[in-house]
């Protein structure tokens, strides 16, 4: 986190001359695929997913907000059962900061809240406890935005990494296409 706030200070001279973004409140929508990474990997296979970002800019800098993130993932875990599908969602207050080149911008982000599995498969690997289904969820990460002619629209590409501690101290990461539109 220290590297990214360096390197946004560094960034904001050639931020002068970007093309002028939108302030004020913003929607995001997107979609990509997730997957566990670590011990957690073998239980569960990469799967699509879907998020939706909804806050306030009030510089085109710093962007304020909540992010909703839902998963579905085929469980591999040993039989029986086989062919299982779980799904896992996230919502989590977030931050970005953004430093405009022009028409790219680079972005870092990061966001505290809760997450949710819907079903007890993972009990049968460890991952759960029985009768737990939500844990605290850390998310970070960062990517490249393309502003359009428009300035209120934006094209990106984002990573990002997210912990979900609880549930023996899962890991994951996420790569997701969006639209922006701030209005």
């Amino acid at each position: 986190m220290r590297r990214a706030i360096v390197l946004a200070a560094l960034l904001v001279p050639l931020a002068a001359h970007a093309r002028p973004a939108s302030t004020g409140f913003y929607t995001e929508a997107g979609a990509g695929a997730e997957g566990f990474i670590g011990s957690a990997a073998s239980d569960a296979k990469i799967g699509p997913a879907l998020s939706l970002r909804v806050g306030w800019e009030p510089f085109s800098w710093l962007a304020l907000g909540v992010h909703l993130d839902g998963g579905n993932h085929e469980a591999t875990v040993p039989p029986p059962p086989t062919g299982e599908w779980f799904q896992l969602y996230r919502a989590q207050a977030d931050g970005r900061l953004t430093a405009r080149l022009d028409t790219v911008a680079i972005f870092v982000e990061g966001g505290l809240g809760a997450a949710l599995v819907s079903s007890n498969i993972l009990q049968k690997a460890g991952l759960l406890d029985p009768g737990e289904s939500t844990t605290i969820s850390f998310d970070a990460g960062g990517g490249f935005e393309y502003q359009l002619q428009n300035r209120h629209y934006a094209f990106g590409l984002a990573a990002n990494w997210w912990a979900l501690p609880q549930f023996s101290s899962a890991q994951g990461v996420e790569g997701r296409l969006y639209i922006r539109y701030t209005y």
